[in-house]
């Protein structure tokens, strides 16, 4: 929501009229506003008490020297700035969009025509910004915005001007974002340009997919993967896989300039609507609610400070509705720290949200942990399914169940896409972030995650909260996944069990690989994750992830237990994380387990010293191959 201006606050600043509040963070805000000739900006102002930082005051007037600096149909404009004032601030182009991350969570991934008009506007960015003698280093879809006529790039709070040789941060401090980074920055080197298209890869391979192509369970092994492992392109669509791998190529000299990206794409035809139906219909609504932001003065007047609000009675015309924003219209200039995209919604006011009262109450449980390991989780969701599956705004149509491409997920689950849809179902899941029971399937208690079509067929006992996760990877439209909810959980009984599971880790109890007393009580966070919690914290994970390509980077522990050492100091010195190769599976897949040891207070050798033999101890206890 937007939010009113203290009684304290000028409503003016420079030449602007301030509007409200779009949202805030540790360092800085920003507020929406009207220039003289009625144009929107977004001002970034930075926090009072940092004011007196030098260091921090000169990081600021850097981002508005490099952002004054970049220009291009598909790059942030900065229409003004004051630098030298005791408030400084930075007033960019406010545009009415869809940022990419949003949309593809909420639409799934874009169709080829729009995967085409995202490459080819974000490689004329970046051949604007890096033609200024600037590298983003951080592109990313959360600062790629999708206007009505275009992709747009936001945010150059951490960009470097080339050949400077300034650094940011301390020597070995890793800037960016770990899931979209290049292997240069993710270990740390120097960064060029080159760098920038990596990023894009990766970044058309989420749009494409709806994931990045070196996701991982964690922080540290997406780094170890952007670093060592081969993309996985495999569900990319052919016209683009090229382009996309082109990009991906580990030696940043190999990869193709933003130029030849263009060239390579070739002129596309003319489009009103570049992007899905939906995103349009999003930016209309948000340019109409923004003109309506500045007619009703009643949205933007100053409320004071701790007085009450009483709602008034309804008068006999048309009463006034506030404006609500969120995350769909985007200022085109923002920090790394001010996440401040937004969404204007009109029409019925908007109260508080509920959580739907349960019709009846849970009357079955779910098959216990044990049961749920080593199933033919893709076996069992296709035949469960049914032959049709229900129309979503992703699929544009009624699909067919053999229509759909259905592949094994790290956690032995399944993951099916058709077109723009996609549903995962994972076995004997963590049901984190998921909230109340909202109603019962088959007689089985179903939650949902906060704000997205996920859902949980609840299980758990003493304390523990895991189940069956249905996710579709969309917030509006959850038709899909109420059918697969229904459909699976009327056939729990029939559970297949997975041809190879006797000889795979996926039907071994992780819990069962350590019987250590000195460890204390052991809690099942998953059907593959085990956790030995305490001021020293254990936890064993068991996945079939995809192949990679192993680095120099191993540790051989002694009776022929050889470990990675999986990103060891990456994200601190805290922890200590070995994995073990179990097995490969062909050409695609492997099973591993990892070892992971943290503890705040103790350095990463410290906490290896502990980890590498319980590591050779449940080796031994993991089954024959």
């Amino acid at each position: 929501m937007i939010e009113p201006l203290s009684p304290t606050e000028s409503p003016v600043i420079g030449r602007y009229r301030v509007c409200g509040v779009l949202g805030s963070g540790g360092m800085g805000r920003v507020v929406l506003a009207t220039g003289p000739d009625g144009r929107f900006v977004a001002i970034k102002q930075i926090r009072a008490h940092l004011l007196d930082n030098r260091e921090f005051r000169a990081r600021f007037e850097r981002e508005v020297a490099i952002s004054a600096r970049v220009s291009g149909a598909f790059t942030a404009a900065v229409v003004d700035f004051d630098i030298t004032g005791e408030s400084p601030w930075l007033a960019s182009v406010f545009i009415p969009g869809v940022p990419l991350d949003k949309a593809v969570r909420e639409l799934g991934p874009l169709p080829v025509p729009a995967l085409r008009t995202l490459a080819s506007g974000l490689a004329s960015a970046l051949h604007s910004i890096h033609s200024a003698g600037l590298v983003h280093r951080d592109l990313k879809p959360a600062n790629v915005i999708l206007a009505a006529d275009g992709p747009r790039v936001i945010d150059f709070g951490i960009a470097q001007a080339t050949g400077t040789g300034a650094a940011l941060t301390e020597v070995g401090a890793v800037v960016g974002s770990p899931a979209y980074m290049s292997p240069e920055q993710a270990m740390s080197e120097p960064v060029t340009s080159a760098g920038d298209v990596f990023s894009l890869g990766s970044m058309l391979c989420m749009a494409a997919t709806g994931k990045s192509p070196f996701a991982a369970s964690s922080t540290a092994y997406a780094l170890f993967n952007i670093v060592h492992s081969e993309p996985q392109l495999e569900n990319v669509p052919g016209e683009l896989r090229e382009l996309i791998a082109g990009c991906l190529r580990k030696d940043p000299k190999s990869r193709p300039t933003p130029a030849q990206i263009v060239d390579y794409l070739g002129a596309l035809p003319v489009r009103a609507e570049p992007w899905p139906a939906p995103v349009h219909a999003q930016i209309a609504e948000q340019t109409a609610n923004l003109l309506a932001l500045t007619s009703d003065p009643e949205v933007t007047q100053i409320i004071p400070a701790n007085t009450p609000v009483v709602a008034p009675p309804d008068p006999p015309a048309r009463r006034r509705r506030p404006i609500l924003l969120g995350v769909g219209v985007v200022a085109t200039a923002l920090i790394v720290a001010v996440a401040a995209a937004i969404v204007l919604r009109s029409g019925d006011e908007i109260t508080s949200a509920q959580t739907p009262t349960p019709v009846g109450a849970p009357t079955k449980s779910i098959p216990p942990l044990p049961d749920l390991r080593g199933v033919d989780t893709c076996a069992w969701v296709t035949r469960a399914l049914g032959a049709t599956l229900p129309d979503t705004a992703a699929a544009k149509a009624a699909t067919t169940v053999a229509d759909w491409r259905w592949l094994p997920t790290a956690s032995w689950g399944c993951d099916g896409s058709s077109g723009g849809a996609r549903l995962a179902v994972e076995m004997g899941a963590a049901l984190d972030g998921f909230g109340t029971t909202i109603r019962v399937a088959n007689g089985y208690g179903v939650a949902r995650r906060a704000e997205d079509c996920a859902f949980g067929v609840e299980g758990g006992a003493e304390g523990q909260r895991w189940g069956i996760v249905v996710d579709t990877f969309t917030r509006t439209d959850c038709a899909l996944a109420d059918h697969a909810v229904d459909r699976l959980t009327a056939a729990l009984d029939t559970l297949p069990a997975d041809p190879i599971a006797g000889g795979s880790l996926s039907s071994v109890d992780p819990c069962a690989l350590l019987h250590d007393p000195s460890l204390g009580r052991a809690v099942a966070k998953s059907a593959h994750t085990c956790e030995w919690p305490g001021e020293t914290t254990v936890r064993i994970s068991l996945s079939q992830p995809r192949q990679r390509v192993v680095g120099e980077k191993t540790v051989d522990l002694g009776d022929g237990v050889v470990v990675e050492e999986g990103g060891v100091g990456m994200i601190g010195q805290t922890e200590c994380r070995r994995v073990y190769l179990f097995r490969k599976l062909g050409e695609t897949y492997r099973e591993d387990m990892e070892v992971l040891v943290s503890n705040a207070e103790e350095s990463a050798d410290e906490l290896c010293v502990v980890a590498d033999p319980l590591v050779k101890r449940a080796v031994a206890r993991l089954p024959a191959r």
